[in-house]
């Protein structure tokens, strides 16, 4: 009779283990006390091999914990000490190439280090944007590496990370006036650089597509050019910068009506090589040789600069650089062994030159 109980008990045992299975729960230290008949501390510390439990009862603890499939939190105990060991990461859509080497590189930086990174792609909304900081606070990283939204106009929800005291650090696209370290590429050398390039090669009417005024980088890139057109001696043509908005119809209508207007335009240079490609797409469709008759440079040198045809000359990609210099920033305060203070860090990049330039 007792050796059918015993099997009755294993019956019963395996069964709520397979139910507990099928459910997809996660069997708890409570759930654990709870059948065992013992308090919750015991069991944390029989499961912890404790010196002051016995023998017996680790062995009766971590059996039942077997069959149930209990999983220990490595996070709890840092939760009761008030820290998560997550970071928040908020980028503006993760699609892109650059955005994805970001999240590559800094997952094996933030993993060595013993943190888990919380991602959030706002696919370029700040509304989508403001609910990832309130996620951040609400589930309590320990800090948060973000680049802004397209849309994003207001700094207010970002704020409210400074006020739970929650380390920020912006890389590419940032908020200047926010008190944080910012890590951000040389977008404004690198603009002028590809602009004088082409008017080193003989172009001389050269139309320039930024993204948004709102963006920081895409508004450097936008100055760079100016600025390389000033140098050169001649003045700026307001009718030959055109504001993409994330709008890709918008190409062909700027490339129409500048060719009507402007004949003798002979290069572009664009604000990333998605657009590029959509550029040269739409200078072959209208019957334009590239390079013989316009030049087109790109920025980022994302993978697709070099599988179009003709291969798009473009800006050196510096996704891992600045993603180790954000990450290590960040670890950096964490450690207390750095500030939370307003500072730059700019990193340099090079030209790469194919065949939508001329030689």
């Amino acid at each position: 009779m007792a050796a059918l109980r015993i099997e009755a008990q294993t019956v019963a045992a395996h069964t709520c283990a397979a139910y507990l299975w099928i459910m997809g729960k996660y069997v708890t230290l409570k759930q654990l006390a709870k059948q065992l008949n013992l308090s919750h501390t015991t069991v944390s510390r029989a499961l912890r091999n404790h010196p002051r439990i016995s023998e017996v009862t680790k062995q009766k603890v971590q059996q039942l914990a077997d069959e149930l499939g209990y999983v220990q939190n490595p996070n709890a105990q840092m939760m009761n000490q008030g820290k998560s060991r997550f970071i928040g990461i908020i980028i503006p859509d993760i699609t892109i190439f650059f955005y994805a080497k970001i999240i590559e590189t800094l997952q094996v930086i933030l993993a060595d280090a013993g943190y888990t990174l919380l991602l959030f792609n706002t696919q370029e909304s700040e509304a989508e944007e403001q609910k990832a900081v309130q996620a951040c606070i609400a589930r309590r990283v320990e800090g948060v590496l973000a680049a802004i939204s397209v849309e994003t106009k207001q700094h207010s929800h970002f704020e409210s990370l400074l006020k739970h005291e929650i380390p920020l650090v912006f890389f590419d696209r940032v908020l200047n006036f926010l008190p944080v370290p910012k890590i951000i590429a040389d977008d404004y050398r690198a603009s002028y650089q590809t602009t004088q390039h082409l008017l080193d090669k003989g172009c001389r009417c050269i139309a320039h597509v930024t993204a948004s005024i709102h963006l920081n980088n895409s508004n450097n890139r936008l100055y760079g050019y100016m600025d390389a057109i000033k140098d050169h001696g001649s003045t700026i043509d307001e009718q030959l910068i055109h504001y993409y908005e994330m709008n890709p119809q918008s190409i062909e209508t700027f490339l129409n009506k500048t060719l009507k207007k402007y004949p003798q335009l002979d290069g572009v240079t664009v604000f990333n090589d998605y657009v590029a490609n959509n550029v040269v797409n739409v200078l072959l469709k209208l019957g334009k040789k590239i390079p013989e008759e316009v030049s087109v440079f790109g920025f980022s040198d994302e993978p697709i600069a070099s599988y179009m045809h003709p291969q798009l000359s473009t800006v050196q990609q510096i996704a891992p650089k600045m993603a180790t210099l954000a990450t290590q920033k960040l670890l950096s305060i964490l450690l207390q062994e750095d500030t939370l203070t307003s500072e730059k860090i700019v990193i340099h990049q090079d030209l790469i030159l194919r065949e939508t330039t001329r030689a």
